[in-house]
């Protein structure tokens, strides 16, 4: 399930990069923690998809104005069971009335809140020196919690929501220690204390709103342009952390969100160094390394490296991989993902590959050995232990990129700290999701047949080649139920429909018609997605293929390697020997494999070489679609256009699944959607 933070007019980056570290420290994996604009809450069928919808720190007006038409299905996701966060000004937007700086003419807000989850005023600031855009009136507020403890949070101009503690339906889980210099009390009631952390119930939702904020995080704060100003605030925050966080833990638990048990451990580590190998090819690294030197702007050089700037980047190029690991690491040593120099690593002439000491979480020596001997694409490896994200590294820097030998490069990540979704979305790809990005590289016109080369069907061929590689990964594997979702999505059965129905699936080579097509969505799960970028370079395309594919982490979805275990108890029901669990170096060695063979056939013969294939993995055929921007009209999905890649549907008789109309629509997705047929651009075409 999804947790999505809004990231639009209102909110100030350091308040959405501590809200969404925060979560992602304490909800991963059993949640995909990302950030969202407004339009996508307006436009997206994220409702059924999402457990929790967060507001952080910054202006509540601008939230106001900006979420105006989404406000109806806010309430509709609260009061159907969903949870509604709001740090500090996302507090103030879940109020009934905002009560801010009253008779200050230069910041006062005073108005009606629409979202009303909690029944009263959200009155502040709650103590003075509150300045727009500035650390002056910060302070370290001590809280008392309803659980005895004193906790310290970072607070500026957050809310005291008034008579909180005799409100229906509220719970009080922490109280300011410190009286307040606004009013708390609108009723003359001698148990009520000024309240700095709500949780309320609406329907069958929970709303959690803070004046103050417990998601920031003070090692974050340190980096702060005003540390100077912050320093006594921070010393005293970083000495009473862990209490911070046993207060995040309980206050996210009371809504109902399912915390981990592991919080040191699913933080992202360091960035280690990539290293580049190609131990059937060494010419490729010496060409590589010739075309930095004439692609990059050099800052440095010393004798164990150089230094160069890219596009957003900085890198080190080291030589020896044994040599040049320690002190490559040594600069990645408590570092900022984003703003680090990323070291580089080739081999020197008499290495092959780096020491597995190196590199314990993949065996480059695996993927070499089942890679085609043959294949060109694939023959290059750059790989990281942890990276910032497998696709941002190449697409951002056009002189890496440029320097790549064509068609002969995957990277891979054990661990991605900024992976990238279509929509700009960014997550942590835990140990267990294989994250690669393959560069590939094409005609504009193919030699063969002299017909232009259509690249929207590379993402098609990309899923294809994952799929084949998967199911032809040994023997029985066939039977493993993933399939795609139009256009370049990976899903994979949902473990409880499988159990709910009672199916069986041993033997069938997971005929999903065992799935009705009006189960496909809560039959099916996500466990992977394509990102492709496109360059042009000498002439030619160059696409980046980015993939995180869930091989074995066990949230928020399920994984390739859950369902070998569940196919083994029936393989075992059967007398038949257990699958082995999937390898993430094996299996991108295949696909690497079949994505070489796939682009070979499609490059000479087009897309009508590829359509088959992609029919037998695809969930879509037959399937009955509701065209709203043609008057709702019912059309059944038939197939993909041979040029371009878009859909087939033909519209239906009224009432009728087999009768048509003889009107035939070509569609294609209008940007980046949770549910792809939600949101299609039609054009007729008959």
């Amino acid at each position: 399930m999804n947790v999505l933070v809004y990231n639009g007019p209102g909110t100030t980056p350091g308040s959405v990069k501590h809200t969404v570290e925060t979560l992602r420290d304490f909800l991963e994996p059993y949640y995909a923690v990302s950030t969202v604009s407004a339009k996508v809450l307006e436009l997206e069928p994220w409702v059924g998809k999402t457990s929790a919808l967060v507001f952080p720190g910054g202006a509540d007006l601008p939230y106001v104005k900006e979420c105006k038409p989404i406000i109806p299905k806010i309430k509709q996701f609260v009061y159907g069971g969903g949870i509604f966060i709001g740090f500090c000004a996302g507090g103030y937007f879940g109020t009934s009335k905002v009560e801010f700086a009253q008779g200050d003419p230069n910041m006062e807000v005073t108005g009606r809140r629409d979202l009303a989850f909690f029944p009263g005023i959200g009155r502040g600031p709650a103590f003075k020196g509150f300045q727009y855009n500035s650390e002056i009136g910060a302070k370290a507020a001590k809280l008392i919690t309803c659980y005895g403890e004193e906790v310290y949070n970072y607070f500026n101009g957050g809310a005291v929501f008034v008579d909180a503690d005799i409100k229906s339906n509220v719970e009080v889980l922490a109280h300011y220690a410190q009286q307040t210099d606004v009013l708390y009390a609108d009723v003359n009631e001698l148990n009520i204390k000024p309240a700095a952390v709500v949780l309320c119930k609406a329907g069958e939702g929970k709303i959690l709103l803070t004046g103050t904020h417990p998601e920031f995080i003070p090692k974050i704060l340190e980096r702060s342009k005003d540390y100077e100003l912050l320093k006594p605030t921070i010393a005293l925050l970083k000495n009473t952390d862990e209490k911070r966080k046993a207060f995040v833990r309980f206050i996210l638990t009371k809504t109902g969100l399912n915390c981990n048990n592991e919080f040191g451990n699913v933080r992202a580590p360091n960035l280690t160094p990539i290293f580049v190998a190609s131990p059937r090819n060494y010419d490729n690294i010496l060409h590589m390394k010739d075309l930095l030197l004439k692609n990059f702007n050099y800052l440095d050089s010393q004798e164990n490296y150089v230094e160069g700037q890219d596009g957003t980047d900085k890198f080190r190029f080291y030589e020896g991989f044994s040599k040049s690991h320690d002190v490559a690491s040594k600069i990645l040593q408590e570092q900022e993902p984003e703003d680090v120099t990323k070291p580089i690593i080739f081999p020197t002439r008499e290495e092959i590959l780096p020491p597995s000491e190196l590199i314990p979480n993949f065996d480059m020596h695996k993927y070499f050995q089942h890679l085609k001997p043959r294949n060109t694409l694939g023959s290059m490896l750059m790989y990281g232990e942890v990276v910032t994200s497998t696709s941002s590294l190449l697409n951002n820097n056009n002189g890496l990129l440029s320097s790549i030998p064509e068609n002969s490069t995957i990277h891979i990540g054990t661990i991605q700290v900024l992976g990238r979704g279509r929509g700009g979305n960014i997550w942590v790809n835990p140990k267990g999701v294989a994250a690669a990005t393959a560069v590939v590289n094409l005609p504009l016109v193919s030699p063969t047949s002299q017909q232009k080369i259509s690249i929207v069907f590379v993402q098609y061929i990309s899923m294809l080649a994952y799929c084949k590689a998967i199911t032809s990964y040994g023997e029985g594997y066939s039977d493993l139920p993933v399939r795609i979702k139009w256009p370049n999505d990976l899903y994979a059965l949902n473990p409880n429909y499988y159990y709910k129905n009672k199916m069986k699936i041993l033997n069938t080579g997971f005929d999903h018609s065992l799935v009705p097509l009006v189960d496909i969505e809560p039959a099916y799960l996500k466990i992977s997605g394509l990102l492709v970028n496109t360059h042009f370079i000498n002439n030619k395309y160059t696409l980046l293929l980015g993939c995180g594919l869930n091989i074995s982490s066990d949230g928020p979805t399920t994984s390739l390697n859950s369902w070998v275990d569940i196919l083994n108890v029936e393989r075992k029901e059967a007398g038949l020997p257990a699958l082995s669990h999937i390898e993430p170096e094996i299996l991108q060695a295949y696909y690497m494999n079949n994505l070489e063979e796939l682009l070979s056939r499609f490059v000479d013969y087009g897309g009508k070489s590829i359509l088959p294939e992609y029919y037998k993995y695809w969930l879509h055929s037959n399937q009955i679609v509701t065209l709203s921007s043609h008057g709702n009209i019912r059309t059944k999905i038939c197939g993909i256009t041979e040029d371009y890649g878009l859909l087939i549907a033909k519209e239906l008789n009224f009432n009728s699944t087999n009768d048509y109309t003889g009107a035939i629509y070509h569609l294609q997705p209008d940007g980046n959607t949770f549910d792809i047929f939600r949101g299609l651009i039609a054009k007729k075409v008959l």
